[in-house]
């Protein structure tokens, strides 16, 4: 009997593998089931947070440009001038402007009432389109002081401005959102603590930068009269209008004229200045500001009713009579005074006028002629 060969077992057979290409029914292929409409909530959120965004950079509906006007660049008459020295003052945006036979219908600028200086750059008002366009062609790329200006179409005026120091890259009033982002490092404990939160936009400065034209009275006169303070022991407060808040805040909860004492306000808060290298590793805040007053006889009051007393951040505050006179403000807008006391000799202030003027090309071939 013959046998019979049973044909050899071959290979076992391959497990399929899931891979993702077997396994997703939309790998590389157009999806085009429908979707789901997003949630009203999460698409209002989200608008909330992109308007809050651009509150914050100054470009909100309340922006730094704003002043209380009717829209002044409908007709394309407002514009931006920027990259200019931060020492320069109204009038000498003026003065590069009428000089070069523009007709200015109005500067919108922000002056620091302690160091006189601006956020570099500001906002003109000029009468018609054709001088805005004009202005545009021939000014910028100006050679201005070493700085070449920058010149070009303005955003429009609305709304109210109610924020100091939007030059930092930050407003202080809120978008959509109803609200302003604060920003706080505290190092009360010895060790940094950071906290944020929305607050309220019904918020007013004590000195509104880009509204008030008289920020010159307060570059010498509070501290030679003995009305400005030094406000120490702050944590790291931002941006400059929550510093503002919180220094009126303390005015109000410790000078608010309860108990039929006399209320005694700041009037005009500087920006927050960070402690000296020396300081800055010690445990605590050694954050400060200035403040001044409306009148002399209110200054040891402050102090009496201030110092020592504790700030919404858990700290107590340092307050004194501020010591010796801002040589940079007396030196950069070339103004008498101490300086002239301390022997100092008060450099002349550059300004933006017409003799300052010149294209960096039309230079050079002035030259070779």
């Amino acid at each position: 009997m013959d046998e019979t060969t049973s044909p050899s077992p071959g290979p076992p057979a391959r497990q399929p593998v899931n891979f993702r290409s077997t396994a997703s029914t939309n790998w590389r292929v157009k999806d085009e089931s429908p979707r789901a409409e997003q949630p009203q909530q999460l698409s209002q959120s989200r608008n909330n947070r992109y308007n809050s965004n651009r509150a914050q950079n100054g470009s909100g509906s309340q922006s730094a440009a704003g002043n209380g006007a009717e829209d002044a660049s409908a007709g394309g008459t407002r514009l931006y001038v920027g990259n200019l020295l931060y020492t320069a003052q109204q009038a000498d945006i003026e003065a590069l402007f009428t000089e070069r036979g523009f007709n200015v219908v109005g500067v919108n600028i922000s002056i620091d009432p302690f160091t006189g200086r601006n956020p570099s750059y500001c906002f003109v008002d000029l009468d018609t389109p054709d001088e805005a366009q004009r202005a545009i062609a021939e000014l910028n790329g100006v050679d201005v002081l070493g700085r070449a200006l920058k010149v070009s179409p303005g955003v429009a005026k609305r709304g109210s401005a109610q924020g100091q120091g939007q030059g930092q890259g930050q407003s202080s009033t809120g978008g959509a959102s109803g609200g302003r982002e604060v920003r706080m490092r505290n190092y009360e404990r010895g060790y940094a603590r950071e906290s944020r939160e929305e607050r309220s936009t019904d918020y007013k400065p004590t000195f509104d930068r880009w509204s008030r034209t008289d920020a010159s009275s307060h570059w010498q006169a509070p501290q030679n009269e003995g009305r400005r303070l030094y406000v120490g022991g702050l944590p790291r407060i931002e941006p400059q209008s929550a510093l503002d808040e919180e220094i009126q805040t303390l005015f109000a909860t410790y000078l608010g004229g309860s108990g039929g004492d006399e209320k005694i306000v700041p009037t005009a808060v500087s920006k927050l200045i960070p402690p000296h290298s020396s300081k800055a590793s010690e445990p605590g805040n050694h954050c400060y500001c200035f403040v001044d007053l409306a009148r002399a006889e209110d200054v040891d009051v402050v102090i009496d009713r201030l110092s020592g007393k504790e700030g919404s951040w858990g700290g107590a505050v340092r307050v004194d009579r501020a010591r010796g006179a801002d040589r940079k403000v007396t030196r950069e807008q070339g103004i008498g005074g101490r300086a002239h006391q301390d022997g100092e000799r008060p450099t002349e202030r550059r300004t933006a006028g017409l003799g300052t003027w010149r294209r960096t090309t039309q230079t050079q071939e002035a030259e070779q002629e």
